[in-house]
């Protein structure tokens, strides 16, 4: 049986940018909602420098959350590093658009400073820097087979030819704190979360009960080998420009707290219930990164380590580790 470490950990290019930018994420965003109205708890982020103190702040918690989750993966020093996160039309465009991709080739590289918020980036590196990785190919090609054979038709990819991103964004950005020497043997999981967010020709994003079947089912496969192996769901929960309820212009902190105790509290199988339009209204698309490796990990409580609410960076942040 397979030991299992998890962790939980957002992905948004801010994480890569020094604060004194993160306002230019929130004009580019905004300025795309016709009479965009700023909620009250922003102004008040906002005060009287446009949000850069809360900005440093934010930023500041993220390093020192994404430390303690390096840390601790490799201090426990896993045999596998499976990331589970979407690509947001990056590599999966219309020739090629399946709900779940396990990537089953022996090396990937990613480009986290190619896309254009983060050419400001905290290490002042070039567009083309680059991040290699090779990756546990006949691990990677046994997960497939045996979800395939319990009943997942999950899709496979073993070359990114023609990506000319490299890996997306929800994968490498996170590497870049974790992982970016490339120690561990790296499994990137692709999840189709954006739906139809990304183009009227995307399909609809699978559903929460789905994407638990899936950590399940990768679970029962776990449960047959004896590697060490570190889960990473790789998502931001609840965005404000994707939370229709509140016409794309508040993060919902409600109910992303209501989901938070669940995690906490080692009941992160209730949110394989909720519906898409649960996840539409609330703009909590990609949790559903999250609710694949609770499937694989199961009903345990979680040690949070941060949790970033401020409505000035855009989404809800949740850092965590099971384990």
């Amino acid at each position: 049986m397979a030991e299992l470490l998890g962790l939980g950990c957002s992905h948004g290019p801010i994480i890569l940018t020094p604060p004194e930018v993160w306002h230019k994420g929130r004009e580019r965003v905004f300025g795309r909602i016709p009479g965009y109205e700023p909620p009250a708890q922003l102004l008040a982020e906002l005060g009287d420098d446009n949000g850069l103190a809360q900005d440093r702040l934010d930023q500041q918690k993220v390093v020192e959350s994404f430390k303690v989750l390096r840390d601790r993966l490799h201090e426990w020093d896993p045999d596998v590093l499976m990331i589970i996160g979407d690509d947001q039309a990056e590599n999966f465009l219309q020739d090629n658009l399946p709900p779940f991709c396990l990537y089953t080739g022996s090396e990937v590289d990613g480009y986290p400073f190619r896309h254009p918020g983060v050419r400001e980036n905290l290490w002042q590196a070039a567009p083309e820097t680059k991040f290699s990785f090779r990756c546990p190919q006949d691990f990677s090609r046994d997960m497939r087979n045996s979800l395939i054979r319990d009943g997942i038709d999950m899709a496979s990819s073993s070359a990114l030819k023609g990506w000319d991103w490299g890996l997306a964004h929800a994968i490498i950005n996170p590497l870049v704190y974790l992982d970016p020497e490339g120690k561990f043997p790296l499994l990137p999981l692709f999840v189709n979360c954006y739906g139809e967010e990304a183009g009227l020709d995307y399909p609809p994003r699978p559903t929460a009960r789905r994407c638990y079947e899936v950590g399940q089912s990768i679970r029962r496969f776990l449960d047959t080998r004896d590697e060490r192996v570190a889960v990473v769901a790789s998502s931001s929960w609840s965005h404000s420009f994707l939370a229709h309820k509140f016409q794309c212009t508040a993060i919902d902190l409600e109910t992303d707290r209501r989901y938070l105790e669940l995690v906490r509290q080692g009941k992160g199988s209730q949110l394989a219930g909720l519906t898409p339009e649960e996840l539409q209204d609330s703009g909590d698309h990609e949790i559903l990164n999250w609710i694949i490796a609770l499937g694989i990990l199961g009903d345990i409580p979680a040690e949070i380590v941060d949790v970033r609410d401020s409505h000035t960076q855009l989404a809800f942040r949740v850092a965590a580790i099971w384990g």
